[in-house]
């Protein structure tokens, strides 16, 4: 079919056609060929049995834990599995096949085309090392805690003002964070996370994961948290939404710490790990507007002007992680999740499993943005989508009393299950979402099937986690 294709060479890509004129001959073949290079790569990025595995990896170290000192196998994750150039088109893996459309991409079930790395870079994050099987196929447990749970009235404020003085730049204090070098209180936040799994745990819910809303802490005490949750062995990764990233850079970030990389080697001796924490900055700044500050009372910011969120918009780029051998999962910050480009373009290409997005926002329910574009990613291509926030700006509402009072923390979509609107209980300080994996068979728009090995997040429950006691909320309030 190369032969064939190459009488081609010479031929316009770009050519009008009449509409009752025949296909060109070129047409169909590189169609065929698309179809078997697919599924010539069929598990791709998740299985090493793939006979294309090996090229796949070969950006990566061939040994990073024997010295425990670097993993560069994640850092060095390859942005495309073509030998293309990636400044003109990337290809990844792919992990779900759109059930609705008639686009190229329900036209595979292992590839994804993904633009190019200038516009946007997306990173397939393999394990290290082989995962534990034992726990491929079971539910998992998110811890949501809703940090922070207040908000002071001058904590937006101006960071600069235009020369017109129509709009200026906010930025955000993290009054609830411990200050500095407050060990006391920095470990009272750790001690306050570790009580919430204990009694989530001790309800009958399984935690296999710690999940935080965007600008919930700082790399500081992330750090912090993720050296006291690597410990536990059960606990998976951590994700929060921090504001400075490993070399104090100030902004909007999202953290991963995917303790899941080690596989069925992890251990407590291994302490290297903190060489796998991926950071990643946010793509698109908050615009604050007079009816928004009305709304949450914020004080700090003239209600005349508009204000934009200041933060260095750099590379952007998208995580990808295999999670328990067939699942893949990525983050969003706020804003990401509303706008097309450019990471959309990835999510809808790639079909993560499992979309977690980091907000401080209002309530979480499906009339409100969050929920309307969730309810698009889980149609195509059958992303299930977490959205969760703090629940500082909710508290500032309820307050007010100018809007009807909510708990809603978080919002779940999956492509089975209409929305499920998680609220929070007055004495709840977190909650715990619990799902569980179904397999799913899915088809090509050619008519292919992938043998039913999809899979799909679904919401089996949630559950209330109090500690009991609210001294250690207010103290982190």
């Amino acid at each position: 079919m190369w032969g064939r294709l190459n009488g081609f060479r010479n031929a316009a890509v770009f050519e009008p056609i009449d509409d009752v004129a025949a296909a060109p001959d070129w047409w169909t073949i590189c169609l065929d060929l698309v179809m078997i290079t697919d599924e010539a790569c069929r598990d791709i990025g998740f299985q090493a049995t793939n006979p294309f595995f090996e090229f796949f990896m070969q950006e990566y170290a061939a040994t990073d834990l024997s010295s425990g000192q670097e993993f560069r196998r994640v850092q060095r994750a390859p942005f495309s599995l073509s030998l293309a150039a990636e400044d003109v088109l990337c290809v990844q893996a792919k992990a779900r096949t759109p059930s609705v459309g008639c686009t190229l991409r329900s036209l595979t079930h292992n590839l994804a085309l993904l633009p190019p790395r200038g516009q946007v870079r997306a990173r397939w994050v393999a394990p290290v090392i082989e995962a534990d099987e034992a726990r491929l196929h079971e539910d998992l447990g998110l811890l949501l805690v809703p940090l922070p749970y207040d908000i002071n009235d001058d904590a937006f404020r101006s960071a600069g003002e235009a020369a017109d003085g129509h709009w200026g730049w906010f930025e955000v204090e993290q009054h609830w964070l411990p200050a500095g070098s407050t060990s006391g209180r920095k470990n009272a936040l750790v001690e306050f996370i570790l009580n919430l799994i204990g009694a989530a745990r001790a309800s009958g819910a399984r935690v296999d994961a710690v999940v935080l809303p965007e600008l919930a802490l700082d790399f500081t005490n992330f750090r912090a948290l993720a050296r006291a949750l690597a410990n536990d062995r059960a606990i998976d990764f951590l994700i929060a939404g921090i504001s400075s990233d490993a070399d104090r850079r100030k902004g909007n970030f999202v953290a991963i710490a995917p303790f899941f990389l080690l596989g069925k080697e992890r251990d407590e001796k291994i302490t290297a790990w903190e060489n796998l924490i991926l950071i990643r900055e946010k793509h698109h700044r908050w615009k604050l507007n007079g009816a928004q500050l009305q709304s949450y009372g914020l004080t700090g910011l003239d209600q005349t002007k508009s204000w934009w969120e200041r933060l260095d918009i750099l590379s952007r780029s998208l995580d990808l992680l295999v999670y328990r051998g067939k699942s893949t999962l990525t983050t969003l910050i706020c804003e990401d999740l509303a706008r097309v480009d450019p990471c959309q373009a990835v999510v809808r290409a790639v079909g993560p499993n499992l979309l977690i997005a980091l907000l401080m926002d209002g309530p979480q329910i499906g009339e409100r943005w969050p929920g309307r574009y969730a309810t698009v990613l889980a149609e195509d291509p059958g992303t299930s989508v977490l959205s969760l926030t703090s629940f500082g700006l909710m508290a500032r509402q309820n307050r007010l009393g100018k809007f009807g009072q909510s708990s809603s923390i978080a919002l779940w979509k999956d492509e089975k299950n209409g929305p499920q609107k998680l609220e929070l209980h007055r004495n709840a300080e977190a909650m715990v979402l619990e799902l569980t994996p179904a397999l799913k068979q899915e088809r090509t728009l050619d008519g292919r099937l992938d043998d039913g090995l999809s899979l799909r997040w679904e919401y089996k429950r949630h559950v209330q986690v109090s500690t009991g006691s609210r001294a250690e909320v207010s103290l982190l309030s």
